[in-house]
């Protein structure tokens, strides 16, 4: 059973990392974001939509949705496995990897959800917040880093689409890394792939015009 909510764990993280929230926000203020721009609903073509007023809502909640996924399935794991009074040690691995698998893929298919949401015709964002919640979640060192990272390659280079793809490495490299030397549990790195792949393919068009040198800078007016 514990191995079949893992399953159950990928549904809650697509389910409420679909959740459009840059649409609605953008929706709010009377513009369809996916007519602007990019046409994608996150955080930075929420910008370009209806200004920061939208932008700060979309991207608190495209974060928020991606944590939660990770925070619900991790305690809906302990409602649901309560842990026993007396156990073998390979019932407690057993249990380990059971709940780090599901923590994986809650946050894996919750950035799949939001690159292509089935409340908006599978279509969403590039992933990058919602990657950066979901790994700070799974492990508050390994996202608190990767932040770090994004954050300081868009500021350093001013195109959202540099730093989502930072994001999405730096967590797949960290945690990758950390298993390899065995502090982090092997699930983790897999939600790494997930997450650097979701990415990698969202950002297929971004890359093209990053050859081109046609990729949008960020600026404040």
């Amino acid at each position: 059973m514990m191995w079949l909510f893992a399953l159950v764990a990928a549904l809650i993280g697509y389910v409420l990392g679909s959740i459009p929230v840059g649409l609605w926000v953008c929706r709010m203020y009377g513009v369809d974001i996916r007519t602007v721009g990019s046409g994608r609903i996150g955080g930075t073509n929420a910008w370009r939509a209806a200004g920061l007023k939208a932008a700060v809502p979309t991207i608190i909640g495209d974060a928020v949705k991606g944590a939660v996924a990770v925070l619900l399935v991790r305690w809906l794991f302990f409602l649901l496995f309560p842990e026993p009074g007396a156990m073998s040690v390979e019932d407690a691995v057993t249990r380990t990897d059971a709940l780090n698998l599901s923590l994986a893929l809650a946050g894996g298919l919750a950035v799949i959800g939001h690159n292509w949401s089935f409340l908006n015709g599978f279509k969403g964002g590039a992933g990058g917040i919602t990657t950066a919640a979901t790994t700070l979640a799974i492990s508050p060192l390994v996202g608190g880093i990767t932040i770090i990272i994004g954050a300081f390659v868009i500021w350093w280079t001013r195109i959202a689409s540099v730093g989502t793809f930072a994001v999405g490495v730096a967590s797949f490299a960290l945690f990758l890394i950390l298993a390899v030397d065995q502090i982090t549990p092997w699930p983790f790195a897999i939600f790494g792939v997930i997450a650097l792949a979701a990415v990698m393919i969202a950002l297929r068009p971004n890359r093209e015009k990053l050859r081109e040198q046609k990729e949008r800078i960020i600026t404040l007016w």
